[in-house]
């Protein structure tokens, strides 16, 4: 069995300083509905961790790609977004979260160590890389089979576990391995790279997408937050900008 601790907590996921040097060329692509689409793509009940509102809203490429995903399902499953699009106050107060969340977990950590980890699980705000979900290329993303259950995909441990959360995590039951493995084989065709840290985080177009198939420049910045959205969740816990 895995210890509690990551493999390597001071170490991240992805440069953040090759990242950072991606040179960006917005291309205006348009966010859109995604549950306006197709009633094969649906939002989960509810995010792995924190409590925001969420909204329904992807560039238009990359709902492309996930309908296309969707249609090689077998009949009656689901392709399910628990998030696309975030505006950045709620990246903002996810980071905040994450921060104090590690700080919580390693009391004796100094601010590099807390800070490292803290970008595992929640990207930084104000990085010249702008935060994945902020430009509408990255979702977090599930299967639902045709009874309405999401497959298993961390099994022995809970979803929140962060044991479970990269790809090739060690200690995963069968089920979870293969259920991320059909994941993993739905979506790299389309064009969606996934995230070294976490099975459930895809995304095109983004600096973390150039990175990883080396394109010379991403696609899509920051999406300011449009002036009308219709939001999925309590918006009494909508953070302030």
């Amino acid at each position: 069995m895995p210890t509690s601790e990551p493999s390597n907590p001071f170490i991240p996921g992805e440069d953040q300083a090759k990242l950072d040097r991606v040179p960006i060329q917005d291309n205006g692509e348009p966010l859109v509905d995604f549950l306006l689409l197709s009633p094969r793509l649906t939002l989960s009940p509810s995010r792995h961790r924190f409590d925001f509102p969420r909204t329904h809203l992807i560039r238009q490429s990359v709902a492309e790609m996930l309908l296309a995903a969707a249609e090689t399902l077998p009949v009656g499953w689901r392709l399910s977004v628990a998030e696309g699009y975030r505006p950045m106050n709620i990246q903002r107060a996810m980071y905040q979260s994450a921060l104090h969340e590690v700080k919580t977990e390693h009391p004796d950590w100094n601010d590099r160590q807390v800070m490292t980890e803290a970008g595992r699980r929640s990207a930084p705000p104000d990085a010249p890389t702008p935060p994945p979900h902020t430009t509408g290329g990255a979702v977090d993303l599930e299967i639902i089979d045709q009874s309405g259950q999401t497959l298993d995909f961390s099994s022995p441990f809970s979803r929140t576990d962060w044991r479970q959360a990269a790809p090739g995590s060690p200690g995963l039951t069968e089920e979870a391995i293969a259920n991320r493995k059909l994941l993993r084989n739905l979506l790299e065709p389309t064009g969606l790279t996934n995230y070294v840290d976490e099975w459930w985080h895809w995304s095109y177009g983004d600096n973390g997408w150039a990175l990883r198939v080396g394109a010379d420049h991403a696609l899509y910045d920051r999406v300011p937050t449009p002036e009308s959205i219709d939001w999925i969740g309590d918006i009494s816990k909508l953070p302030g900008n």
